[in-house]
C-alpha cells in the first residue's frame, strides 16, 4: 500500500510539474506581443524602426530636408558655443550626427543645461534625437573645451509642407551647481 501512495504522490507531483512548465511556456510566449506593445509605447525600439523606416523612405526617394544647427548662451555664462556644422540636408530616416562644442570661458567652474528649440515649432515630434548634450547637466572647468555628438533622425511623418528645419540649443547656467 506505501507504493501505491507513492506513486500516487509522484504522480500528482508530475502533473503539477508539467502544468508549470506549460504555464511558464505560455507566459514566455505571451511576452513577446507585450514586448512589442512596450517598445511601440516607449520608443526603446527607434534605433530599428528609424532604419527601416529609413530604408522605406530612401527606396521612396523622399525629398530632403534642410537642417540648420544654431546655439545661444544666457547672459551672464561664460560659455561659448556652437555647432560645427552650420547646415545639412537630410532624408527623413536617416541618422544625422553633427558636433557641437562647448567652451568655459570663464575664470570658475560652471554647470549649464541646454534647452532645444525648433523652428518651426511643430516639427520638434519629429526630431527623434537619440544621442544629445542636452539630455543632463555639463559642468565645465574654467577654460575647458568639449565636443558633444548630436545624433537623431527626422521622422518620414514629417508633413511634406515642412522641408527646413532649425535645431537651436539656448544654454542655461544651473545655480548652486557650480564653485
Amino acid at each position: 500500500m506505501r507504493a501505491d501512495t507513492r506513486r500516487s504522490a509522484n504522480l500528482a507531483l508530475l502533473k503539477k510539474l508539467a502544468l508549470i512548465a506549460l504555464l511558464m511556456f505560455g507566459f514566455a510566449w505571451g511576452l513577446i506581443p507585450i514586448y512589442r506593445v512596450i517598445c511601440e509605447v516607449t520608443g526603446i525600439n527607434q534605433l530599428q524602426r528609424a532604419d527601416a523606416v529609413g530604408k522605406a523612405a530612401r527606396g521612396a526617394a523622399a525629398a530632403e530636408v534642410l537642417l540648420t544647427f544654431d546655439a545661444t548662451v544666457q547672459a551672464g555664462l561664460p560659455w561659448q558655443v556652437r555647432p560645427l556644422t552650420g547646415q545639412l540636408r537630410a532624408r527623413p530616416g536617416e541618422f544625422v550626427k553633427v558636433e557641437y562644442e562647448i567652451v568655459n570661458a570663464g575664470a570658475r567652474e560652471v554647470v549649464g543645461q541646454a534647452i532645444p528649440r525648433y523652428l518651426p515649432a511643430a516639427a520638434g515630434e519629429y526630431v527623434k534625437k537619440l544621442d544629445c548634450f542636452c539630455f543632463k547637466q555639463q559642468a565645465f572647468a574654467p577654460g575647458e573645451r568639449r565636443r558633444f555628438p548630436v545624433v537623431f533622425f527626422v521622422d518620414p511623418a514629417l508633413p511634406e509642407a515642412v522641408r527646413e528645419i532649425t535645431l537651436s540649443y539656448t544654454v542655461f547656467d544651473v545655480p548652486g551647481k557650480g564653485a
